[in-house]
């Protein structure tokens, strides 16, 4: 037993000798200082050698997360990071922050913590082309990607309500690069968000695409609703009716109904209440003169 304890404390001492002899950026010290652990440290620093990331792309935020973060968590984020597509990662320490929370919910889960697989990546190629001719950006986080908004040299307003549709029942294997031609027939497309699902690796079977008026919107349901995007699965396409509700908590119980509705009429104008529930608690989907509905629970 105890040979077998000296074999393990002389290649900890060889492992640790390794490290010491491998060449750091100036930036391994920085991380050191910081209170990283040492091989959390130089797995970074080796990322950084590859050029994937630079030690001023993360923000405290993601630093002191790895800091908490047990080293060999640690260890398994920064690899699954590193072999991640991420040319088109905007913001790569929110980015890795993302790849920490889905880690930490596989652990609860019970689910392998290994790096995710997806079914089928999206063709660069296509992408590649479609972002060239169109001049569109395309932003990629764990929760979504989201291609365009707003155009590039667009002068017109923003697109309001009723400019948006919610397209489900996508396959989970299909990106923006089978997507966007479909839905740019139908009119010029302000942007296109396809949510994904960072615990599974694919998408969650729906996107949000706004166009740049109604009337495609319009058309994008005429034409596209139940549309057969692949044998036996059809796309369902509508308008997205936006999501404009407010919940206020923390109301002192002393406040009345009509008390509230003043606090909220100095700021927003006249508000009609619309179904309250007493005694429990109050609950006031009311309208205003903007259509916003306001959720005051007591």
């Amino acid at each position: 037993m105890a040979e077998g304890n000296g074999e393990i404390k002389m290649e900890e001492k060889q492992s640790k000798e390794e490290m010491e002899y491998v060449e750091r950026t100036e930036d391994f010290s920085k991380l050191i200082q910081y209170g990283l652990d040492e091989k959390v440290a130089a797995k970074l620093d080796e990322i950084y050698k590859t050029g994937k990331l630079a030690h001023v792309d993360l923000d405290e935020r993601a630093l002191d997360a790895l800091k908490e973060f047990p080293v060999d968590g640690a260890l398994n984020v920064l690899t699954q990071f590193l072999e991640s597509n991420l040319e088109h990662v905007s913001n790569k320490s929110a980015y890795l922050c993302g790849v920490m929370k889905t880690y930490r919910q596989k652990s609860r889960a019970g689910q392998g913590t290994g790096t995710s697989t997806t079914p089928k990546a999206p063709d660069e190629d296509k992408i590649k082309m479609i972002l060239e001719r169109t001049g569109y950006p395309l932003d990629v986080t764990t929760g979504q990607r989201k291609y365009g908004g707003p155009p590039p040299n667009w002068e017109g307003p923003t697109p309001g309500t009723g400019c948006e549709v919610f397209c489900g029942k996508i396959p989970k294997d299909m990106y923006e690069d089978e997507l966007i031609p479909l839905f740019e027939k139908c009119g010029k497309i302000w942007d296109l968000r396809l949510m994904m699902d960072p615990m599974a690796g694919c998408n969650r079977g729906y996107a949000f695409i706004t166009f740049t008026n109604r009337e495609a919107a319009q058309q994008a349901v005429r034409e596209l609703d139940n549309h057969e995007i692949k044998p036996g699965k059809n796309l369902k396409v509508n308008i997205s009716v936006p999501n404009l509700r407010l919940f206020v908590g923390n109301i002192p119980k002393s406040k009345g109904k009509e008390e509230i509705l003043e606090e909220f009429g100095k700021l927003t104008g006249k508000v009609n209440t619309r179904r309250v529930y007493l005694p429990i608690y109050l609950y006031l989907p009311v309208y205003l003169y903007c259509n916003l509905r306001v959720v005051a629970f007591k």
